[in-house]
């Protein structure tokens, strides 16, 4: 994607009425797709599949103010930001799989000190 141009922009309802004039192709989102081919109404749903990521983004990974100047500072921003929510779900991933195994391993330790104890506090005979 580096150094490639934008040949096609997929945009929803509100972009009606811009008078876009560059080499761009720009698709408005419909409602229904009618007449419109199915390649282009999967692409033009996608898109709409990728807003609720930019939305938890904005909210969840303080996406909504760029503190870094510039064009470089967006790019940094926005990478930053994509690398913390994939890291939040690496660690809910690694959360499920490990709590039970360090359950398991904190009541065998358990288990094994009570049996310890019950064998040091053994009456004499």
């Amino acid at each position: 994607m580096i150094g490639d141009r934008v040949r096609e922009v997929h945009v929803d309802l509100g972009y009606r009425g811009h008078d876009y004039a560059g080499n761009a192709t720009v698709h408005v989102d419909k409602r229904q797709r009618g007449r419109t081919p199915k390649a282009l109404w999967k692409r033009m749903k996608h898109r709409a599949a990728v807003e609720p990521s930019i939305g938890h983004l904005k909210n969840e990974h303080r996406l909504e103010r760029n503190r870094l100047k510039g064009v470089a500072g967006n790019a940094i921003n926005a990478i930053l930001s994509a690398a913390a929510m994939n890291f939040h779900k690496l660690l809910r991933a690694c959360e499920r799989k490990l709590v039970p195994e360090i359950r398991a391993i904190m009541d065998r330790i358990l288990h094994q000190s009570l049996f310890i104890g019950f064998l040091i506090n053994l009456p004499s005979a």
